[in-house]
Formats: C-alpha cells, sequence, structure tokens
C-alpha cells in the first residue's frame, strides 16, 4: 500500500518471540523493544512455563536468560534441541553473570548466540534478524536436502520394483528354452541357437541379480550366508556351467586347484562373482583365446585369479572400473556392452567377506582379475 512503512516489508516482521527470564523488570523492558521492532512477544519467567508455551505458542524465537532459579537456561535451551526440530529454532542468550566461561558453556548447550545485560535495543533487533535470516536459509536447506532424499528413495524404489519384475518373465523364458534344449525332435542345427538364447538368458539373470544386492547393500549391506567351499569339486562345476558359452565364442577355458583347498564363503555370491569376471573375459577376448581360472592358498587366505587375454584394462582405468556405471568402450564390431554393475558387484562381495579385488595386466596380452579373501571368516 502507497505511504505504507519500510518496516512492513522485513521478512522477520511479527515474528514470534519468547522471552523467558525470572526478572519482571528484564521481561517488560525486552517486550518493549521487541515491539517498538514489530515482533509479536510472549514472556515466561522460567525454564518451565517456558517449555509448557513452546507447543501452543510455537515461537520462531528464543530470547533466554541464563540465570534462573529452579531449571536455568542452559538447561532449558538443552530440552529445546531434544524436541522435534528444536535444533532450528533460534535461541539468544541474555545475561548478566560476568564470569569468563559463561560464554563458552552457552554455547555448549547449543546457543546460537550471547548478549550481555543490559542489552541494547539496537544491537538486540540486529542480532535477531541476522539470527532469523540464518536459521530460515538453514531450514530452507534442510527442506531441499530432505525433498531431494525423498525424491532419490522414489527412484531407486522404483527402479528396484522394475528389475524386481524383470525377473518373473525371464525365469518363464529360461524354463522355456531348457525345455526346448531338450527337445530331442527339434531341427537339427537348433541345439546351439538354443544354448546362446540359454546363455544369454542367464546373463541377464545375473545383471538382475547384481542390481538388486547392490541396491540391498547400499541399504543394508549384504546377508552372507558361509559355508565352507571345497575349491577343487566346486571350481569343475562352475566352469562347466559356462563350457556351452566358451565353445560358442570359439574359446578355451581351463581351470586349475590344488586339492584339498577350501574357503570359507558365500558359495551363491563367490558363484556369480567368478561367473561375471569370467563372463568379462569371454566377451572382450578375441576367438580363439583362452580363459583360465585358477586357485591357490595364500598365508591366511585364497588367491582366486581370472586370467583373460583379451585387449586389457589400461592401467589409469584399473580401480575405476569397479565403480557403478564405468564401463569401457572400444571401437569395433565388438563393442562393449552391458550394465557397468558387474564389477562394481565383485567387489561388493569381496569386501563383504574382508577381501579385495584388483586387476593387472596379463602379459603380453589381457587381464588377471585377482580376488583374495581370508580363509575363514574368523580371519576376516
Amino acid at each position: 500500500m502507497e505511504g505504507e512503512p519500510q518496516h512492513y516489508r522485513r521478512a522477520d516482521h511479527g515474528a514470534r518471540i519468547l522471552v523467558v527470564d525470572d526478572e519482571p523488570l528484564a521481561r517488560r523492558s525486552v517486550r518493549a523493544m521487541l515491539e517498538r521492532g514489530f515482533y509479536q512477544v510472549e514472556t515466561a519467567s522460567g525454564g518451565e512455563e517456558a517449555l509448557a508455551l513452546l507447543p501452543t505458542y510455537q515461537p520462531e524465537l528464543v530470547l533466554l536468560d541464563i540465570q534462573m532459579p529452579g531449571m536455568d537456561g542452559l538447561e532449558v535451551c538443552r530440552r529445546i534441541r531434544d524436541l522435534p526440530q528444536g535444533e532450528l529454532l533460534p535461541i539468544i542468550f541474555l545475561t548478566g553473570d560476568e564470569r569468563p566461561d559463561v560464554h563458552a558453556q552457552a554455547l555448549r548447550a547449543k546457543g546460537d548466540d550471547f548478549l550481555r545485560k543490559p542489552v541494547m535495543s539496537g544491537e538486540l533487533i540486529v542480532r535477531i534478524r541476522s539470527l532469523m535470516r540464518l536459521k530460515r536459509l538453514q531450514a530452507e536447506v534442510q527442506a531441499e536436502r530432505d525433498n531431494l532424499l525423498d525424491l532419490q528413495q522414489q527412484r531407486e524404489q522404483l527402479f528396484q520394483f522394475i528389475v524386481h519384475d524383470l525377473k518373473n518373465p525371464l525365469s518363464a523364458i529360461q524354463v522355456g528354452l531348457e525345455l526346448l534344449d531338450g527337445d530331442e525332435e527339434g531341427r537339427p542345427g537348433s541345439g546351439h541357437h538354443l544354448r546362446r538364447l540359454r546363455d544369454t538368458a542367464q546373463t541377464m539373470g545375473r545383471m538382475i541379480e547384481d542390481i538388486l544386492d547392490i541396491g540391498r547393500a547400499e541399504q543394508v549391506g549384504l546377508d552372507l550366508r558361509r559355508t565352507w567351499i571345497p575349491l577343487d569339486t566346486w571350481l569343475p562345476r562352475l566352469v562347466r556351467e559356462v563350457e556351452s558359452q566358451a565353445q560358442s565364442r570359439g574359446h578355451v577355458l581351463t581351470w586349475a586347484c590344488p586339492a584339498g583347498l577350501e574357503l570359507e564363503a558365500d558359495p551363491a555370491f563367490l558363484r556369480r562373482l567368478l561367473l561375471n569376471l569370467v563372463d568379462n573375459a569371454l566377451k572382450y577376448s578375441p576367438a580363439g583365446s583362452q580363459t583360465r581360472i585358477e586357485a591357490r592358498a595364500q598365508p591366511g587366505g585364497v588367491r582366486l585369479e581370472v586370467q583373460d587375454q583379451g585387449e586389457g584394462i589400461p592401467e589409469s582405468m584399473r580401480e575405476q572400473i569397479f565403480g557403478k556405471f564405468v564401463r569401457l568402450d572400444e571401437d569395433g564390431p565388438d563393442t562393449r556392452t552391458g550394465s557397468g554393475l558387474g564389477l562394481a558387484f565383485c567387489q561388493l562381495v569381496a569386501e563383504a567377506h574382508g577381501g579385495r579385488i584388483w586387476v593387472e595386466g596379463n602379459a603380453p596380452r589381457g587381464s588377471v582379475f585377482v580376488l583374495e579373501i581370508p580363509k575363514t571368516a574368523a580371519t576376516a
């Protein structure tokens, strides 16, 4: 409205302030200062009364005397901070106490500002405006942060739902392929194509499981179910799972493990880790290459290697490739494809077992992915 005083445009105009002081004269004096500054004012003569007023009056700032009978201002401040949203309520201590450590006590009680009595009107109003502006900005930042976290959680939940729903049709495809693969009356030569389809479906299934497990692990960690694994009989079974995939790509797949070597680990997670590494080796190595899995004992643990003869991983990328959604692209007909989550899952499993995973060069060509895991859970 034309001719309206400038103070009506202040953001803190009409803000509710609670003044807590056991001295009536001090309460009246501060009330007069604040009302001249166009604030709404309520007063309390002690800590218990102030705490009782908070839910109904809902002040936007509290002026709090430190020295009061019964519950002093420091205790009142601590109790306010324990309330829901109490951390964001601006609190200014007012005191006539001249002791040098009073200021430090006020800060330890989580007060926002400190003024000594007698309070000057101009200084009080300036402190109030500055503090309320700061707290308002803090509240806006926190609200924006909470909103972003909520949106991120919604996105992750939607992502998890989509991935979870993909599992059912993929399972049906896998069952159908298994039935067709066993059909002796199928057309000649169809077995090769069916095996490729089955291998692809299995790879998709592992990718879906990786995505789900990474999402769960980021929230609550991996739930390991450890058991003793006889690697000398367990590894051959794992190799047989991917033999048809290796043959279809013209790869030679070999393994080596000393007799009697055992490891206490989660067999399902370890299986998927090694299958991810073997799948990468088969996918990114030329036809006729050899992929080899080796296991051997070392002090306190077991070392597993997957050696390939592909293009190799540049040394500058050997740490980055274990991050989520990190992929190496190359030109040519066999451009790398995938979710960029397989190696992130491998690192997750290794660390959950108390171990580590990394990649080295495989002279003269290729890469060696190395997994080290403590032999027992107690060692981990």
